[in-house]
C-alpha cells in the first residue's frame, strides 16, 4: 500500500510538472505590440493573470501605469496622441517576469489635395482630382485681374475628371482654384 501511494504521488508530481510546462509560456511568447502613428495595440495571446503595464518616455519618466487581470486572449489599445511624438518604452510586468517593448510614435501624415490640370487647347482645360474622401470639391476659375469667371461644385468621392470650356477667354488668361470639403486647396495655372 505504501509503495502504491508513493508511486501515485510520484506520478502526480511528474504529471503536474509536465502539464505546467506545456500550459505556461513566457511573457515574450504571448505578448506583442502593433504600432500605428500615435497609437499601439498590446496583444496578449493567452491569459497571464495579473500584469502591470507601464509606459516611460525617452528620459525614463513614468507617463502611464495600468493594471490588468488577463484571463484569456486580449487586445488592449493605447492612445499616445496627447503625448509628444517620440520614443516610449512599454514595460509589462507579472509576478514572475518582466518584458519591455520600444514604441516610436509618429504624427499622422496629412493628405494633400491631388488636383492636376492641363490646357487641351486654347479654350479647354482638363481637370483631374484624385483621393477625394468627402464630397464637396469646389472649382473656381479666375481671370488675370483675380475676378471670379466661373465656378463648379462636384459631389463625388474617389476621383473625377472634367473638361472646362472657356468661351470668351483663353486658357493662358485664367487660373483655377480647387478646394476640397476640408478647406485644402490648390491653384493651377495654364501659361
Amino acid at each position: 500500500m505504501k509503495t502504491l501511494m508513493t508511486t501515485v504521488l510520484a506520478l502526480s508530481i511528474i504529471f503536474s510538472t509536465y502539464a505546467k510546462e506545456t500550459i505556461d509560456k513566457s511573457l515574450a511568447e504571448v505578448s506583442s505590440i502593433e504600432i500605428k502613428e500615435q497609437r499601439f495595440m498590446l496583444r496578449l495571446e493567452e491569459g497571464i493573470g495579473k500584469v502591470k503595464v507601464s509606459i516611460y518616455n525617452s528620459k525614463g519618466n513614468l507617463v502611464d501605469r495600468t493594471h490588468f487581470n488577463i484571463q484569456s486572449r486580449l487586445n488592449i489599445p493605447f492612445n499616445l496622441g496627447e503625448l509628444p511624438v517620440g520614443v516610449y518604452k512599454v514595460k509589462l510586468q507579472t509576478k514572475e517576469e518582466t518584458i519591455s517593448f520600444e514604441v516610436t510614435t509618429k504624427k499622422k501624415a496629412e493628405k494633400r489635395l491631388l488636383a492636376y490640370g492641363k490646357a487641351l487647347d486654347d479654350h479647354t482645360i482638363n481637370l483631374k482630382v484624385e483621393g477625394i474622401e468627402k464630397p464637396g470639391i469646389s472649382v473656381t476659375l479666375f481671370d488675370q485681374n483675380h475676378e471670379k469667371v466661373a465656378s463648379d461644385n462636384i459631389q463625388v468621392v474617389g476621383s473625377f475628371s472634367r473638361n472646362y470650356l472657356l468661351k470668351n477667354l483663353r486658357t493662358d488668361e485664367v487660373y483655377m482654384r480647387v478646394m476640397d470639403a476640408e478647406g485644402k486647396h490648390k491653384f493651377l495655372y495654364f501659361n
